[in-house]
């Protein structure tokens, strides 16, 4: 895959994932799959590859490979189905479990990395920044070299960002400095940076700013993949136009039809304006410049409409889960979180069977959350936090909300060891959120106590324990 030769590492994973011994080998070849037809563009092949992808991640409970899986599945959602809802979804899934795994590998690094090229590919250049990151620091703290995570796309993605918002000069400071930045280290980058540090060249020498040297040699003489062939008609057609040769840059720019995936919907539009112009037919490229624009708009037009389908889809989920709430347990069931309640609570502590441990779990600075911001955040809060705390819990565990912003997690046959664990997943989880966003100036935290369940004693007696653990979390904090 690292070399470009794409086709051959999908027939190579196939074999795997039909052959291999392990469930986690099997998901981790599914994944090269996914990742090359997404290379690829086999766009009819991914759904079925996505299904798959899932099947055999779930069976491993593997956070890397589940973040791994949310990335390429947020690529496809947000290219080819066109929900924010679902791209957005995935991120944010595939950032938390990246965010869990204690894995420190180069498999933990090439995930970090991807999840930055899929982000910034799909516009979310700050988190992408973010996101990779991530993955240097980590790459830092277990010695693998960072020239193997440079992240060349996600650099040259926002160089272009800031030509296309009318800052060309940010532009070209951004590619010269990242060209010269990788320049010593170009023969450990993969082929898929070494196709972008080519397109950045030819697109640095149509800013009128050449480099004297060239990666044309290191490239493979052939490629199957999509995106490569993409960069390298574009890095051609920009060297053509910087030389004055607009008709053979028209004529490069014909041959191929350059997928939105690559690099956004504008660049294909505009270097063909710009051919026109050195072709010297300024009446065309006005035209072009035209369709430039109109390309844009048609895109934010698409967003538009996309954002409020979205929002239609979260508005009716919401509603039929509060339908189905009622209709199945409405006794049991907290209306605002979906979670059991109390009453579900006692019952199921009833049925534990050995030992185990249970937590109180308290929002810290809640009642100003509700002072500043109303109710309705209040309640949209509360609505996250039951989520995040969902997303962390063990299957087989229970957790239930029993009034205002308290909630309760038990964990049969768990140790302190399994508690401690829980927690820093919460602790994780819920720091990882930007709660600027939708409460400023509330911080957003939780405090957890704990309590082992033992067998025979008395469940309201734990929950005190718990309880009272949770409030000294509290004092031990504000003493500091």
């Amino acid at each position: 895959m690292g070399s470009g030769r794409v086709a051959e590492a999908v027939d190579n994973a196939t074999t795997i994932a039909y052959n291999a011994p392990t469930a986690q080998r099997r998901a981790q070849a599914w994944l090269f799959i996914l990742q090359g037809q997404i290379n690829q563009r086999a766009i009819a092949e991914i759904p079925t590859t996505l299904d798959q992808s899932d099947s055999a991640v779930r069976r491993c409970r593997d956070y890397r490979l589940t973040g791994e899986f949310h990335a390429l599945a947020a690529w496809y959602h947000h290219h080819h189905v066109k929900s924010l809802h679902f791209t957005a979804q995935h991120l944010v899934l595939a950032s938390r479990a990246l965010r869990s795994m204690q894995e420190a590998s180069q498999a933990a690094v090439d995930s970090w990395y991807d999840l930055a090229v899929v982000m910034s590919n799909c516009g979310y250049q700050q988190q992408s920044t973010a996101a990779l990151e991530e993955c240097h620091m980590l790459a830092e703290r277990i010695g693998v070299p960072r020239s193997s995570v440079e992240g060349v796309e996600i650099l040259v993605r926002d160089a272009l960002l800031r030509y296309y918002t009318g800052d060309p000069h940010a532009c070209i400071g951004l590619l010269r400095k990242e060209l010269r930045r990788v320049k010593p280290h170009l023969h450990v980058l993969d082929k898929r940076e070494l196709e972008w540090v080519h397109y950045a060249l030819g697109r640095l020498m149509l800013l009128g700013f050449s480099e004297q040297w060239s990666v044309e040699q290191m490239l493979p003489e052939t490629t199957s993949s999509a995106e490569a062939l993409d960069l390298r008609a574009l890095a051609l057609a920009s060297r053509l136009i910087a030389q004055g040769r607009g008709n053979e840059a028209l004529e490069t720019l014909d041959t191929r039809v350059i997928g939105s995936e690559t690099i956004g919907v504008m660049e294909p539009q505009h270097l063909r304006s710009l051919a026109l112009v050195a072709k010297g037919d300024h009446a065309e490229s006005i035209l072009a410049a035209h369709q430039t624009t109109y390309a844009l708009y048609k895109q934010i037009n698409e967003f538009h409409t996309i954002y409020l389908d979205s929002a239609a889809a979260l508005v009716d989920h919401d509603q039929l889960r509060r339908a189905v709430a009622g209709w199945a347990d409405q006794a049991n069931t907290d209306d605002l979180t979906g979670l059991p309640n109390r009453r579900r609570l006692d019952a199921f502590l009833v049925e534990v069977v050995g030992d185990g441990m249970i937590a109180v779990l308290d929002l810290d600075g809640f009642k100003a959350v509700n002072d500043t911001h109303g109710h309705q955040a209040g309640d949209a809060i509360l609505q996250r936090v039951a989520a995040l705390l969902s997303s962390v819990v063990r299957s087989g565990d229970l957790l239930a909300r029993t009034g205002g912003d308290e909630f309760i997690l038990v964990l049969p046959g768990a140790t302190e060891f399994d508690a401690d664990a829980v927690s820093e997943r919460i602790r994780v989880a819920v720091a990882a959120e930007n709660w600027e966003y939708s409460v400023p100036g509330t911080p957003v935290d939780v405090s957890i106590g704990w309590a082992r369940l033992v067998p025979g004693g008395d469940p309201a007696q734990t929950l005190w324990a718990a309880d009272q653990a949770m409030y000294q979390m509290k004092r031990d904090r504000k003493s500091y």
